[in-house]
């Protein structure tokens, strides 16, 4: 009997013992709050994660420009270097020319959007752009103009009341090393 009690105690200190051990490995008390939404699309200036075009008033032969920046500051500079990714959704019912350019002294092409890219589960067309990154040393801001175009040759009946859309997100992330 003393032999029982024994082991049902040294099973209960074993296991009070390893609960209090478990709790702390896995349990923090923080009240550090960060936002994890370090890169910002500046789009008629409007702060946003993602922006959504409605292309119901483009027609064959006629282009549309959308203008806007991506920058490292929301109320105060970045502590961090930032990468980010800007990626365009579409279902590409329409035959458009969706083209990404760059702005600075020059104009920079960055991707062309089209059947090359790959589709996703809800078969839209998902183009990604190369990495870009915002060095947390200085306020940068990177503009950039989305020029969509509806080529005249598809002006013909089978291509009226097709309604689109084309969707573009920023995707960003904190860069670590150099």
């Amino acid at each position: 009997m003393k032999h029982k009690v024994l082991i049902i105690l040294f099973i209960l200190i074993t296991i009070f013992l390893g609960t209090g051990v478990t709790y702390s490995m896995f349990n923090s008390n923080s009240n550090v709050k960060v936002d994890q939404k370090i890169a910002k699309f500046v789009f008629e200036s409007k702060q946003l994660d993602h922006l959504e075009l409605n292309l119901s008033n483009l027609n064959p032969g006629s282009n549309e420009e959308y203008l806007f920046s991506v920058t490292n500051k929301d109320n105060e500079l970045s502590n961090v270097t930032v990468e980010y990714q800007i990626t365009i959704k579409t279902f590409h019912f329409m035959p458009l020319d969706i083209e990404l350019y760059k702005v600075g002294e020059m104009e920079e092409l960055i991707m062309k959007c089209d059947e090359t890219y790959s589709r996703n589960e809800k078969n839209e067309l998902v183009c990604n752009s190369s990495i870009q990154t915002l060095k947390h040393t200085n306020e940068t801001l990177d503009n950039y103009k989305l020029k969509v175009t509806f080529p005249s040759e598809y002006n013909s009946l089978e291509y009226t009341n097709l309604a689109d859309f084309i969707d573009v997100e920023i995707n960003s992330w904190q860069k670590l090393g150099d």
